[in-house]
């Protein structure tokens, strides 16, 4: 097994507490994240001639959209990207190539808005998925590539994402992932997110995938004006994925709050691993809970990520070799319908060292993804999951033997007692976690969401 708990220092907290922690996780992450965007596409950064080209794109929109010539258009087998544009037409590609006319990543040569990089890979992308064939061929072909790389069956809104877009009744209601969708309790990578400590925000996130692909049609136009073709548009995305370079395609997501951090890796860790046409093969399963290790391009600041989130969630002094502290929500206020308060959310932070985590599925893979699919399709109460149920059902992908645990702070038995709802006197102080998690293991059928395949 890749993860071995160490069980003796697990904490547990219990109401307000478990907002704290998941709030903390979530300032960490966008932090650094940040810092990963910044430094990647700053002059000297290894995605410097990256931002050049998205501001030479936006340059080249605004006379499209102006109707004035551009000189050397950027092209893809010989033929203008902005051929297909229709002046004021409001047909897909014409509107996103008009959003990339608004768009101002750099002034001179420095990056002036590094969150920017976010909108032009989803608006670029949209142009490759969206332009006639006959206007151009080889943009074509990159669009197929572009809509290759989202899981058949993770991206199916049928069944695993299922996410409902929430009423516009508040205008000034900021237009992101977390308040345009709700998650119901038994979409995928809502349940995902609840377990892990994260907020739910826009379901597996096919940006990611979007713009990694963009991050490496950018690659692949270099100083030139020729993008592409597929072929060497694939190396650049397995290079990346594997080099750590591809979190610069969901930082912005992620600090924007339109996807969470699951969301985005996931939609990565469910791509083919083999992407054909001479591509490396994909080496790296992105860990949210930062277990990952071989990340030569982001490196040092993933090195100091992983030192504040062992800090943020009460590690003290350096992170060991190979550890790290994960935050597990057993119980949110989502999954008590008759007593829905914050007072009752419970979660645990464990203490863990991981070896050989770096590829594998277990962590935060298709086995993950299939392992919630089939607790959801084996659902208890009701056509979801519990937190504890599905906690119990990972533990078992990721540590050996039987994960169990004593409540070890007596003041937080009782608010454990009464937030689950259980039978008088259970847990007891000292009470495990097997103890905790037993009423929630029976089972009833509903099998309506689909496993992966990668």
């Amino acid at each position: 097994m890749p993860l071995s708990p160490i069980t003796n220092e697990v904490s547990w907290f219990t109401g307000p507490a478990v907002e704290a922690k998941k709030s903390l996780l979530r300032q960490t992450d966008s932090t650094y994240l940040m810092q990963i965007l910044q430094n990647s596409l700053r002059a000297t950064g290894p995605l410097e001639q990256v931002a050049r080209n998205v501001q030479r794109i936006a340059n080249q929109a605004r006379s499209v959209v102006a109707g004035d010539p551009v000189a050397a258009p950027i092209t893809t087998g010989g033929t203008s990207i902005w051929q297909g544009y229709v002046p004021n037409g409001n047909d897909d590609f014409s509107v996103n190539v008009r959003i990339i006319s608004g768009l101002n990543l750099m002034r001179g040569d420095a990056v002036i808005n590094p969150l920017a990089f976010g909108d032009f890979g989803r608006a670029f992308a949209d142009m490759a998925t969206h332009v006639p064939q006959n206007e151009n061929p080889g943009f074509y072909a990159i669009g197929q590539l572009v809509k290759s790389l989202q899981n058949a069956q993770a991206f199916n809104p049928t069944t695993n994402r299922i996410r409902v877009k929430r009423r516009d009744i508040l205008d000034q209601v900021p237009g992101v992932g977390i308040t345009q969708w709700y998650l119901p309790s038994d979409d995928v990578l809502g349940t995902m997110d609840r377990l892990l400590g994260y907020y739910e925000t826009g379901d597996i996130s096919g940006t990611t995938t979007d713009t990694l692909a963009v991050l490496g049609m950018m690659q692949t136009l270099g100083a030139n004006t020729e993008i592409g073709p597929v072929g060497p548009i694939k190396v650049q995305i397995a290079t990346m994925v594997n080099n750590g370079l591809a979190f610069v395609s969901f930082a912005g997501m992620v600090i924007q709050m339109h996807h969470s951090m699951p969301e985005c890796m996931m939609a990565i860790n469910l791509m083919p691993r083999d992407l054909g046409d001479g591509a490396p093969v994909i080496n790296q399963i992105y860990s949210p809970l930062l277990s990952n290790a071989n990340l030569g391009e982001i490196a040092t600041t993933y090195m100091a990520w992983q030192q504040a989130r062992y800090t943020s969630l009460g590690g003290i002094g350096p992170y060991p070799p190979n550890g790290m502290r994960m935050l597990i929500v057993i119980q949110d206020i989502f999954q008590m319908p008759n007593r829905a308060s914050a007072m009752n959310e419970v979660a645990c932070i464990i203490p863990f060292t991981y070896a050989n985590m770096t590829n594998s599925p277990n962590v935060f893979g298709q086995w993950f993804y299939n392992a919630t699919v089939e607790l959801l399709n084996d659902a208890n109460p009701g056509p979801a999951i519990t937190l504890e149920k599905l906690s119990n059902r990972i533990f078992s992908l990721w540590f050996s033997g039987q994960f169990n645990t004593a409540i070890q702070l007596a003041s937080v038995v009782p608010a454990v007692q009464h937030g689950m709802a259980l039978p008088a006197g259970t847990p007891a102080p000292g009470a495990d976690y097997q103890g905790i998690v037993a009423p929630f293991d029976p089972a009833a059928e509903y099998g309506k969401v689909e496993p992966v395949v990668v």
